[in-house]
This record gives C-alpha cells, structure tokens and sequence, in this order.
C-alpha cells in the first residue's frame, strides 16, 4: 500500500513540474533573421539569451538562426572577430542583425508611442543605430526586421565617416544600404505603411515622438528652422540635415520658420514623419525694366510709376516721376540731370501672389533655340529691331545657363497689375512686357501662349523687363503645381545614357559641372564618388547617376 502511494505521490509531482514547464514554455516565441556584416551573411555566429547560457545557437552557411526567447529578454550576438551586440527583444518576430569590425554598438529595438516622461530616456538608448536604407529609401530598423533574410539580395555598411559624409550627423554611427531580391513592391509597401508611423494617434491625451524634415524649394535640408509646438509651448531647432523630433499631440500644432521663408504651421492628425517644405520669403526682382518713349513731335513727357512692391535702382534717378523732353527718334532729354537717354531704367522687388505661380500656357524653349524664338515673339508683340536686340542682348546670356526655359510674357494689362505707368501726355499706343522665366533641366509640353499683335500709331511707349523665378520652387514642384508631365525630351524618347551626368556637390552645396571644372586641381582637397543608390538616397531623383562630392581647401561661407 505504501508503494502505492509514493508512486502516486511522484507521479503527482512529475506532472505538477511538467505543468510548470509547459507555462513556462508558453511564454517562448521563436525569433528568426539573419547576422551580416559589410561583406555580407557571418556563418558560425552565436547567439544567446542573456541569463540563460543554455539557450544558445550558431548562424547557418547563410547567416540564417532560430532562438527561443520571451518579450523583454535581450539577446547577445557575438562573433570572433566582430563586436559584440545586444538587442532586447520586444514584439519582433524577425531580427536581422548587422555587426561591426572592432566597433561598439547597441541597438534597443523601441515602441513607436512614447510618453512625455519616456522622451529622453527613449533618445538615449537609440542614440547609436545604424542609419539603414531598403531599396534607396530610408526606413526605421522595425522595416530591416520585417524582411525575410531569404528576400536579401545585397548588404554594403558604410563606415561612420564615410556614412556622415553622405548622410550627416544622423548617419555617424554608420549606415546599412541593403537591396532586396524578389521581394514584391506591394510587400515592401505593406511593410512601410505598417511600420513607419503613419497609423493615426488614438489617445488624444497621450504624448508622441513627431520626427521630421525641413526642406527649402530645392528640396534641400534647412539646418537652423524653429520648430514650436504652439499648444505646449515646447521647441526645437532641425540640426545639420533638416530633422528634428518634438513631442506633441494629437491636433496640436507645430509653427515651422526660419530666416527669409515663410513659416508654416502643421496639425498634428498622425504619428507619421513629417516633411515640411519651405517656401522663400523673398521678394521677387524685376530686372531691368526699360521704357522707350517715341512721340510724333518734341514733347515734354511726365512719367509717374506706381510700383507694387520696392522701386531699387533708376537711371535716371527718379525721385516722385520723370520729367524728360522726347523726340521721334526716340532720344530722351532728362530735365533733371540735363542728360541725353536712349531708354529710362528702373528695377524693384515685387511680392507676387502664390496662385501667381500657376500657368495655364506658356513656352518651353531648348537654349539653342532662344534667339530665333524671342526675334519671332518680341516682333509679332510689336518691338522694333532695335528694342528686340536690346533685350536679346540682356536676358540672353542668363536663359542660356539653363538647358530650357519655361517663358511667359505678361503684356500689357497683365503689366499694370504689377507696375502702373501714368504717363502725361497720354501715348496713342502702349506696349509693355514683363517675361517671366523658369529654369529647366526636362522638357515638357505645355499649351502654347497666345500672344497679341500690336501696330504702332501715333505717340509710342514701349517696356520691357523680366523676372526669374528659378529659386521659387523646384523642378519637381513645378511640373507638379502646373500639372504638366515630366521628363519629356524632344524627340519622346528616354535620354541617351551618354548624355546622363552625375550630381555635383562642392562643399556640402549642389553645383554644377561648369563650376566644378573652373576649381584649379591645387583647391581640391578631397573627391569621392557616390553610386546612384546612395546619391538617390540623399539627394532624390537628381542623385540618381550619381554624386560627385567635392571637398576644397579653402570653403566659401
């Protein structure tokens, strides 16, 4: 009977140590990924649970592992001849995990919600990741997790210099640059829309981490701008690159700004990273406006100009109006200066309205074809052979920077929108046009302006000037606010890769091959080439064949 019982007694035991080991198991979750380095998978390397040295396994040929783990325990991943690494295990099912040559790093992979009083603890244990980029976008590490190791076709590590170079402050800690294999577009969409933030801010009271990046119109990062969360009071400055982080809630707002842009404000509706481009505060010049005055006879002319914006140079000067004696020829006498004037110049700053930007036609012009296109157009407006050359002669050599020419022609009463002319005696005939030009490197089709013919009569005032406005937007911006197709060469077809050049950065600036080849070999300090992955990764589709970045000895401020 004895014996009976004792069984029972183990046997009871065995099953209650049973029962706590299959709880305990049923805590476990199998993590997967892959460990690489610079040069690719790193078989034989181990890895571990910390506090549990018997809970163990080593990397395949192909870098790939299994483990058994619980949320909240870190792993330990170590290798011969690399440094050790720790990463706590959160909800991350696949772990890919990058190691460095005889370099620390510890990467604490992090929820995307973050409390007020979790924000500098949080920045703290991210402070040494690795910038990483799938397929040239920059993504967070949660994306390089979600990737099956099996999709990795490539893995090149920038080293921390080399990746500051190329990427900024951000990057110093180096950065991952990986191509994926057979992983489809609509996979790799899933995975950034699931983890890049972008999900909507449910607790209206709770605090969140915003990241984000300021650009100017030339999609370039503004280093500097003042970020102020106008609810809370809290700011922020974007460092070198453009990014900043603050914390914020839902629907407050953030007040963007900085010196010569105007400042923008941004409601807070997600969690995702914000892109805030900022648009020049400037006012536009108007250059080099000429009148020309031509009567049937001698005549004393008053010439009052009422300027929508901040008259800058006149010659003659023009203080309240000009007071002149025009002949027919169309020689001036100024009563002022007692000087003899072929024309009367002036130019300003105009503030154009932002709808001002949006053109319904106009003219898209190759460089090489210029001159032919302003002696057609400027005729059948109506200037003479001398007014035609004069005009020619200025704007020519400024157009011909750029490969094509977006061209509008404001005439007439377009004109007086900007600058009313009151002239007293009041001329028979009137012919006033301001161009406005665009610098473009695509070609495009647009509907073509319908210009008005004018045939002079009796006493004739004629003026020209023209406005660039280049610097107001980019290209991409361009195309995009006048809903005009990009990247159309003449002929329809796709340029010849010939003719494709790289990016040129000199000294942090985006340049241009004409500046780079006038640099004397004896003022470059250093050149390095960017592949079109990584040039497209930090400078967009204009990086895409390639950076050139330039280093001198002797920088411009």
């Amino acid at each position: 009977m004895k014996k009976i019982i004792l069984k029972i007694a183990f046997l009871f035991i065995f099953l209650l140590i049973l029962s706590s080991c299959k709880t305990l198991n049923s805590n476990l979750i199998t993590i997967k990924g892959v460990v690489l380095d610079e040069l690719g998978p790193i078989p034989g390397a181990h890895i571990k649970v910390q506090g549990r040295n018997l809970n163990s396994v080593k990397t395949d040929l192909d870098g790939n592992y299994l483990i058994q783990a619980k949320k909240g325990d870190t792993l330990i991943v170590s290798y011969s001849t690399h440094t050790l690494k720790k990463i706590k295990i959160e909800n991350n099912k696949t772990i890919n995990i990058v190691l460095d040559p005889n370099e620390s790093l510890v990467i604490t992979v992090k929820s995307s919600n973050i409390k007020r009083n979790d924000i500098s603890s949080n920045q703290a244990s991210t402070k040494k990741s690795h910038f990483i980029i799938v397929n040239e976008k920059i993504v967070n590490k949660d994306i390089l997790d979600a990737i099956d190791s099996k999709n990795i076709e490539s893995v090149k590590v920038l080293k921390n210099k080399e990746a500051t170079a190329v990427y900024g402050q951000n990057a110093k800690n180096g950065a991952i640059l990986i191509t994926t294999k057979d992983i489809s577009k609509r996979e790799l969409k899933k995975l950034y829309k699931k983890y890049s933030l972008e999900n909507p801010i449910k607790n209206e009271n709770e605090f969140y981490k915003i990241s984000g990046i300021v650009y100017d119109c030339e999609k370039l990062p503004i280093p500097g701008a003042y970020i102020k969360n106008i609810n809370s009071k809290a700011e922020t400055q974007s460092d070198f690159d453009g990014k900043f982080s603050i914390e914020a809630k839902l629907n407050d707002v953030l007040e963007i700004s900085y010196v010569q842009f105007k400042s923008q404000k941004v409601k807070i509706e997600n969690k995702g990273n914000l892109v805030v481009n900022l648009k020049s505060d400037q006012q536009i010049m108007l250059e080099k406006p000429v009148i020309y005055l031509y009567p049937t006879e001698k005549t004393a002319i008053d010439i009052k100009l009422d300027l929508k914006g901040d008259l800058l140079t006149t010659f003659p000067k023009y203080d309240k109006n000009w007071e002149v004696i025009a002949e027919p020829n169309g020689q001036i006498f100024d009563k002022k200066t007692n000087r003899y004037y072929s024309s009367l110049f002036w130019d300003g700053t105009i503030d154009f309205p932002e709808e001002h930007y949006k053109y319904e036609d106009g003219f898209i012009v190759p460089k090489e074809k210029l001159i032919e296109f302003f002696i057609e157009k400027l005729e059948h407006i109506g200037l003479n052979n001398q007014e035609t050359n004069d005009f020619i002669q200025y704007w020519l050599p400024i157009l011909e920077r750029n490969k094509y020419n977006f061209i509008y022609f404001l005439v007439n009463e377009e004109c007086n929108e900007i600058a009313t002319l009151n002239v007293n005696p009041k001329p028979e005939t009137t012919i006033r046009i301001y161009m406005e030009f665009y610098g473009l490197e695509n070609f495009t089709r647009i509907n073509e302006q319908q210009l008005p013919k004018t045939e002079r009569k009796g006493f004739t005032i004629v003026e020209w000037g023209g406005a660039d406005f280049s610097g107001e937007m980019s290209e991409e911006d361009f195309f995009s606010i006048n809903k005009l197709p990009e990247y159309i060469t003449l002929s329809h077809k796709r340029k010849d890769p010939k003719n494709i050049q790289p990016l040129y950065v000199i000294d942090n600036k985006v340049s241009t091959k004409k500046i780079f080849d006038k640099l004397l070999p004896s003022e470059i300090k250093k050149i390095e080439l960017l592949d079109g992955m990584a040039g497209a990764a930090f400078y967009g589709e204009k990086g895409r064949n390639g950076v050139f970045m330039i280093s001198t000895k002797n920088p411009k401020k």
